[in-house]
């Protein structure tokens, strides 16, 4: 590699993790103090949190494993928030999506290459017409997106939970548990370690990771959409087809959040059981490290792994130190606090820089 294009990468490295890491700094801090106000040594008990999170195998790999849905969820939310649309309901999509797929894997015919293929297509396909429908209602009615993705995320949940709790209720074991049967065996993502669950769902992540640079830097929806996030009306009057690209992206985002939970079921729990993505917070906590990272793809995939640790070393601490597990969130909360800051004097800056042009023209 030449010099330049080293330098131009690690220039390119470095803007990439510089947000992430001066909130992690301040997170840290914060969480120090509330280590402090226990009784605790926060030294001693960021070195165990981190030793039991990165730096021993079995836990690293477990890190992973929590992390892979997190990426995707973070590439999900960033991909339509880049381009001006506020989809919050990665985790709706999420569950559409999964529902669609796992149904799809035990009760379509056919050799295991086939229905694992048309499996992840049709939960592909199912997040993807979920994310549209707040897109229609946005273009034809102009509801807000905000409220729609949100709301639709509580509507997926009931929807799922009636099905696993009547009509695709497993009742082969004791019939007490809300969930679908199990996936043929052949369905299953392989696995990466022989000592942990860390399995091929983790190469699914980074092959969207690599995907989602892709689209925002080489291609002209890429452009197109970063534009309609930066200014919608200077990209109409550039001739962009705003509606278009909206579909686009929405879509996109939907179907990359449905292979967050099919990766989950193929890769981890062989079958959906109620409340299973919507517990754990995948979501949730992919829209932090796509905030964190400011919507750098590079930058949310190493956040994902960053957060995920904090909450596999948190329950680590609980257990060995008596740290409660608390601690992680409030890290995480001040992360993401830290960020909001800086996002809300952007918004504000900008905001400011629209009047005064505005005032300019009418003068």
């Amino acid at each position: 590699m030449k010099p330049s294009k080293a330098k131009e990468l690690a220039g390119q490295i470095w803007r990439a993790l510089r947000q992430p890491l001066a909130a992690a700094v301040f997170g840290l801090l914060v969480g120090a103090v509330v280590i402090l106000a226990c009784g605790q040594n926060p030294v001693t008990v960021y070195i165990e949190m981190f030793n039991k999170s990165f730096f021993t195998p079995y836990y690293l790999f477990s890190t992973l494993t929590r992390a892979t849905p997190i990426i995707i969820c973070a590439m999900a939310t960033g991909m339509a928030w880049r381009a001006g649309y506020i989809n919050i309901g990665v985790e709706g999509q999420m569950v559409t999506g999964t529902f669609a797929a796992t149904v799809a894997a035990l009760y379509i015919p056919g050799p295991p290459i086939f229905v694992g293929l048309v499996s992840w297509i049709a939960g592909m396909a199912a997040g993807a017409l979920y994310a549209l429908l707040p897109a229609v209602l946005n273009w034809k009615f102009q509801v807000s997106m905000v409220i729609t993705t949100l709301m639709l995320n509580y509507v997926a949940n009931n929807i799922a939970s009636y099905f696993v709790t009547y009509p695709l209720k497993d009742t082969s074991g004791d019939g007490l548990a809300l969930q679908t049967a199990e996936i043929a065996e052949g369905l299953r993502l392989t696995r990466l370690s022989s000592t942990s669950t860390f399995n091929a769902g983790f190469l699914i992540a980074a092959a969207v990771v690599l995907l989602m640079i892709f689209i925002t830097k080489k291609t002209v929806f890429g452009y197109e959409s970063k534009m309609g996030g930066f200014n919608s009306s200077f990209a109409r009057y550039g001739g962009t087809k705003q509606v278009k690209v909206m579909m686009i992206t929405m879509a996109l985002s939907g179907a990359i959040a449905s292979l967050a939970g099919t990766a989950e079921v193929f890769g981890l729990k062989f079958r959906y059981a109620d409340g299973m993505l919507s517990s754990t917070n995948y979501a949730w906590t992919g829209l932090m490290a796509a905030l964190i990272a400011d919507l750098d793809p590079a930058g949310m995939f190493f956040v994902s792994i960053f957060l995920s640790g904090l909450q596999i070393g948190g329950s680590a601490i609980q257990r060995s130190l008596g740290i409660p597990l608390e601690i992680a969130t409030i890290i995480q909360c001040c992360i993401t606090l830290f960020v909001s800051v800086k996002l809300v004097f952007r918004f504000t800056r900008g905001k400011a820089r629209r009047e005064e042009a505005k005032g300019g023209a009418q003068a």
